[in-house]
């Protein structure tokens, strides 16, 4: 009888420590994971299949590096992206900052980072022509050809707001054509060769085409530009811990200090990333304000 009643102890105590075990699962916090949404087409210069194949690879190999937990995302529907970001399937994004704003209420926005290009933490958007075409103005492109970067509606904004207070039309009825090219360097090459007659590029891809060809400078010129535009940012969802918000950035931040996290880098052309905040969005904000204003006065 001694023997049973030990046995139905220890089968008690057993019971006891399985179901007190479970209990402190139930209550123990989910594992952070840095869950990363890149929307596609907020990086018009780069391929999609490359950053398809380089992102996650990079991304969840760098997290193993540092510790930290992570799954990588790939969007090319913007809307989908926002439903998982609200849904908590994601926790973190990355797009263009015009895509952001149009997208996102800055409610739903925390902390994140930025990339940083040619050591500026904002790029500039030029208007640039050839120097002998005598197109020193804005107001001398009716009918003459455009050349802008493909999926990049910064530079499709630019332009409609720049033919609205010139001509008050829409640039497609205020230019003869309209090109679209893949990359920077088409765009500006296209321009000194004389293949169209105006073109709209970043000023980090104009330097440093400048460059590597001085007589780029020398044989063409800015006739606008539109200032203080991030290329690309990335925020967190408010309802992210903010210690391991910040322990995620603070590696971000240390990105161009080792190959791999270089590598990641070279991927989007940057030089580092530094940490951004929701005021970062004001810019593209403003240039929405100045074109709706003209659309609707």
């Amino acid at each position: 009888m001694v023997w049973i009643t030990r046995l139905i102890l220890l089968i008690s105590i057993s019971v006891f420590s399985v179901q007190t075990y479970c209990l402190e699962m139930e209550k123990a916090p989910p594992a952070l994971i840095l869950k990363t949404g890149f929307f596609l087409d907020s990086f018009p210069d780069i391929s999609q299949t490359d950053l398809a194949v380089a992102l996650p690879f990079w991304v969840e190999s760098i997290g193993k590096k540092v510790g930290i937990q992570s799954e990588t995302y790939l969007y090319t529907n913007i809307e989908a992206m926002r439903m998982d970001y609200l849904q908590d399937k994601i926790n973190f994004i990355v797009a263009s900052p015009l895509t952001i704003a149009e997208h996102f209420d800055a409610a739903q926005l925390s902390e994140g980072y930025k990339i940083i290009w040619g050591g500026q933490k904002a790029d500039s958007l030029l208007v640039i022509t050839h120097k002998q075409s005598g197109l020193d103005h804005f107001s001398k492109l009716k009918n003459r050809r455009l050349s802008i970067l493909a999926n990049d509606r910064l530079s499709a904004l630019y332009a409609d707001i720049l033919s609205k207070e010139t001509f008050n039309l829409q640039a497609k009825s205020v230019f003869k054509k309209i090109i679209t090219e893949r990359k920077s360097s088409q765009l500006v090459l296209k321009l000194f060769f004389k293949n169209t007659d105006v073109i709209l590029v970043y000023q980090g891809f104009y330097n440093l085409s400048s460059e590597l060809n001085p007589q780029i400078a020398n044989n063409t010129q800015v006739i606008a530009k539109l200032s203080d535009m991030p290329r690309a940012l990335g925020f967190f969802h408010p309802r992210v811990d903010p210690i391991f918000r910040d322990q995620v950035l603070s590696e971000v931040e240390r990105l161009n200090s080792y190959p791999a996290g270089q590598q990641l880098l070279d991927i989007f052309h940057a030089d580092k990333a530094i940490r951004s905040k929701v005021d970062d969005l004001k810019s593209v904000i403003s240039l929405k304000q100045r074109y709706k204003q003209l659309t609707f006065p």
